[in-house]
């Protein structure tokens, strides 16, 4: 019986979590947009992981058309007391997550691995043409 109800709990708990972080990622999405409205570079939430007692948030963030992740980073560092302002004034929660910027290089690995896979593909199709 208790462990039923403790994986009910646990269901609940973690579409609870699904919500928050699906509405943090769209709200960040427009506050970030205000911030690099300039084209210094093209910023997006790619994922947004919130602990499970929603105290605190991981923000991963894709860079593009920058020449370094660098500045755009510590731009988003600096002004991350403004953007967690916004956050608390837009959530309507007892606890709202404190936010953390973290870079997602993932989109830039999956190129990079394609572009290992391509180079391979040319080199089979060149030895076998020989």
């Amino acid at each position: 019986m208790f462990t039923v109800y403790l994986r009910i709990m646990q269901q609940k708990n973690s579409n609870r979590v699904d919500r928050v972080n699906s509405l943090i990622q769209q709200l960040l999405g427009r506050v970030l947009l205000e911030f690099f409205h300039d084209g210094e570079a093209i910023v997006t939430v790619s994922r947004v992981i919130c602990s499970k007692d929603l105290r605190w948030v991981k923000v991963f963030v894709t860079i593009a058309n920058a020449e370094s992740d660098a500045p755009i980073m510590a731009k988003l560092r600096h002004h991350i007391y403004e953007v967690q302002g916004i956050l608390n004034q837009e959530l309507q929660m007892k606890i709202v997550p404190r936010i953390s910027f973290h870079l997602d290089t993932s989109a830039r690995y999956a190129a990079h691995i394609n572009d290992i896979f391509k180079k391979i593909e040319a080199e089979d199709n060149g030895t076998a043409d020989k």
